[in-house]
């Protein structure tokens, strides 16, 4: 059989995330991401040299379904994370046995080893980051949620994204922020810290949907920059 080309290989790989049920998928290579702006910074880990491409997967978080968002104590986090972790071992299982490209599945957390999830997106393709900080999507805004996944093979990069959605918008996210996160003009972490904190400070008790009787504790994080964005805003 002969080989198949690496852009035939990357646009299988894309093909399969869809069917493992990701929204989006996008391939960066990871010099790219070692030498992104955050990256570039040190404070995330470096990634492994073994590592010579990124597959960015994304799943889309639409304002209709809130509860994907929802942060509890169960592995995961969230409903969204649990899924996209799923979709990632099913992924990385198909890789080494179909096309023998090992795959490792990397921590959400910057702090438990992970990479910037944006700039990684955005250098696959997916999107571009926005005026809200977040990362923008053509096809559902700042909407979506990332995982990402380490290989062992060099695929090509995604062509240059010709999206420019904020250009000419009034950035209802900046005005929508409740703690004026942006009040500078640039985005301040230090404020959204405080509204996350008291998100936690107020926790939800929710009815367990297998249970009848087990009640779950979350957390409803503010989504008021990325609801507010008009970006594919009806998905």
């Amino acid at each position: 059989m002969p080989r198949r080309r690496p852009t035939q290989l990357a646009q299988r790989i894309i093909s399969r995330a869809r069917l493992c049920g990701v929204t989006l998928a996008g391939i960066a290579p990871a010099d790219a991401l070692r030498q992104s702006p955050s990256h570039r910074q040190g404070e995330a880990a470096d990634l492994p040299p073994e590592a010579r491409s990124v597959l960015v997967l994304a799943l889309a978080h639409p304002a209709a379904e809130p509860a994907l968002d929802w942060w509890d104590q169960r592995p995961g986090h969230t409903p969204g994370n649990r899924a996209l972790i799923r979709a990632a071992g099913e992924l990385a299982a198909w890789m080494e046995a179909e096309l023998h490209i090992p795959a490792r599945d990397v921590p959400y957390g910057i702090d438990t080893g992970g990479v910037f999830l944006k700039d990684a997106a955005a250098l696959a393709g997916l999107g571009v980051i926005g005026r809200n900080n977040l990362l923008v999507t053509p096809a559902f805004g700042p909407r979506v949620r990332l995982r990402a996944l380490l290989l062992e093979a060099d695929l090509p990069a995604a062509p240059p994204l010709d999206f420019h959605p904020c250009e000419g918008c009034p950035a209802p996210c900046r005005r929508a922020c409740p703690r004026q996160a942006f009040g500078t003009g640039a985005y301040r972490r230090p404020p959204c810290r405080r509204e996350m904190d008291a998100n936690e400070a107020n926790p939800y008790r929710i009815q367990d949907v297998s249970s009848l009787t087990y009640s779950i504790v979350c957390v409803k994080y503010c989504r008021a920059c990325e609801l507010a964005c008009p970006v594919a805003a009806g998905r």
